[in-house]
């Protein structure tokens, strides 16, 4: 299998396959990794939570009573997982596997169906966001904040950090005022900014059908394509306000670090270790998942 090399002159990763793994996988939808260095996956047919060692050796599996269909795992090693048929999100401690609390949305119209954790949050509880919850009530869908380890899901007209795209399948949080998501059904993802008008990012003509998005250490973005069958890496830049606009990120890609030479066939979602040593990729429509060194 090839080998994505790194770019001289520039801050960017690059690549080497280490190994393929698959246990029995029913669909896998979510994916994050703990501070020991774990894998903790969401088997959403099978409705339970797999964890594996950094190469995909099993290590332990918890039933729950509904689809988990997404999940993070903040600074604090706490995780947290959505199971958006059940209108609940599960709080755990990923390394034990032990189920710390559940809260669900008591309204029939409201349900928790994304989560994303904030990078780089203090490893101790300090009141600050840990993460995002994609909450939708109605026609209406927010990202909502947790914080000092509280989840709340009433009133999220008035809780709810950013409102955010009813069609909105994925997001990731680039820091506490601003995200990216993946819209259902389209080939573009949007860039949310607290406070300010959400912006369509459409000018990546090789992406198709977009599932999820993560960061490393330098602020890259990676977005798995399941129809283009590749990884895109784009960068956001800042751009100056003038006396009509104010300031702005502006999204560029950068290169297409892994596609269909590297195994990449059908990507749902993908994450960094917590030292971005590695990078896994759930494959094959959520039947395997691939590792890869980050060199």
């Amino acid at each position: 299998m090839a080998q994505v090399l790194a770019v001289p002159g520039h801050v960017r990763h690059g690549f080497s396959y280490i190994c393929q793994f698959n246990h029995d996988f029913g669909r896998i939808t979510g994916i994050a990794a703990t501070i020991k260095g774990n894998i903790l996956l969401c088997d959403y047919d099978k409705k339970n939570l797999i964890l594996v060692d950094s190469l995909g050796n099993y290590l332990k599996k918890l039933n729950v009573h509904s689809e988990p269909y997404d999940i993070a795992i903040t600074s604090q090693n706490i995780g947290y997982i959505t199971q958006p048929k059940s209108r609940s999100v599960i709080k755990i401690d990923p390394d034990r596997m032990v189920e710390l609390f559940q809260a669900t949305c008591n309204n029939l119209s409201t349900t928790v169906f994304c989560v994303s954790a904030v990078p780089s949050t203090e490893r101790n509880f300090s009141g600050k966001v840990s993460c995002f919850l994609g909450v939708k009530e109605h026609d209406l869908a927010y990202a909502t904040g947790i914080s000092n380890d509280q989840i709340s899901l009433t009133d999220l007209s008035n809780n709810g950090y950013y409102t955010i795209g009813s069609c909105v399948v994925k997001f990731h949080t680039v820091d506490e005022k601003s995200l990216l998501s993946c819209i259902g059904g389209q080939n573009y993802i949007m860039y949310n900014e607290r406070k300010r008008q959400p912006k369509k990012i459409d000018n990546i003509s090789t992406l198709d059908t977009p599932t999820d998005i993560c960061s490393d250490e330098y602020g890259h973005i990676y977005v798995s394509g399941q129809g283009s069958n590749n990884i895109h890496r784009i960068e956001g830049s800042i751009k100056l306000p003038t006396w009509n606009e104010p300031e702005t990120t502006v999204w560029k890609v950068l290169d297409i670090p892994l596609d269909t030479h590297h195994g990449i066939k059908e990507p749902v979602a993908l994450c960094f270790n917590q030292d971005y040593s590695k990078l896994y990729i759930v494959n094959e429509w959520g039947k395997s998942v691939l590792v890869f060194d980050v060199v």
